[in-house]
């Protein structure tokens, strides 16, 4: 009997490798194809950009926020998948995303004491547009796999700006300025909070969403994302 119930729920709800979208069964979320061969950020990481420190390229600079981290690179079949689930209403992904961040979090950032987590926000025409803002159900997830609370638009965008990954570096600071707003800085004074996004290339919108939080008095930020281009730079 159990294993006809199983048949009857993958067969009406069948599961796709949150990757290569292949067809798998049961509760994983990776096939282990992709499962074997997915591009984890491992060894000594930098923790200024949350890259393997071969790939960091920090150069020295400040952020306003304290510490990034990510599972992935932003390669292979994991850069398609995390395609689909942005563009492609893919939004059961988020799981597996979020299962994987949810570990980073636990080892990188191992005892801080969150008051909330919170994501990146979209202009409310391209929410409207796509439909979903991907951040946010990863924080989402991410609140009920951790227990960290989960604030919602903590952060508003105020208006459209051209996208981040035709830009090079120096274009891509000018872009995000003054972007960024909130409607709710009293939850944002005296609080250690947590930034979510997606994917990050320059880690100039996080910078930027972390610099509007320490205006309004945050006490630290740390920043989790799904992958990390593998180079910072103009790439």
């Amino acid at each position: 009997m159990k294993k006809i119930r199983e048949w009857a729920i993958f067969s009406l709800f069948p599961r796709h490798c949150a990757a290569c979208d292949r067809l798998i069964a049961g509760d994983r979320t990776f096939c282990d194809e992709c499962l074997d061969n997915l591009p984890r950020i491992e060894g000594e990481i930098c923790a200024s950009c949350g890259r393997g420190k071969k790939e960091c390229a920090c150069k020295g600079k400040a952020n306003y926020y304290d510490s990034l981290a990510a599972p992935f690179y932003f390669e292979g079949q994991l850069r398609k998948g995390l395609h689909r689930f942005k563009f492609r209403n893919a939004i059961s992904n988020s799981k597996a995303y979020a299962a994987e961040m949810a570990v980073t979090i636990a080892e990188r950032f191992a005892g801080i004491e969150f008051d909330y987590i919170t994501e990146v926000p979209m202009r409310k025409s391209a929410l409207r547009e796509r439909g979903y803002n991907q951040c946010a159900l990863l924080a989402k997830e991410i609140s009920q796999i951790t227990g960290i609370p989960y604030k919602k638009g903590i952060l508003k965008k105020i208006y459209d700006t051209e996208k981040q990954h035709g830009l090079n570096s120096y274009f891509r600071r000018g872009n995000l300025t003054g972007v960024f707003d909130s409607d709710s800085p009293e939850e944002i004074k005296d609080k250690v909070i947590l930034l979510c996004d997606d994917i990050s290339t320059s880690a100039e919108t996080l910078n930027e969403c972390s610099k509007m939080l320490w205006l309004y008095g945050a006490k630290e930020i740390y920043c989790i994302c799904a992958a990390l281009t593998k180079k910072r730079g103009d790439n």
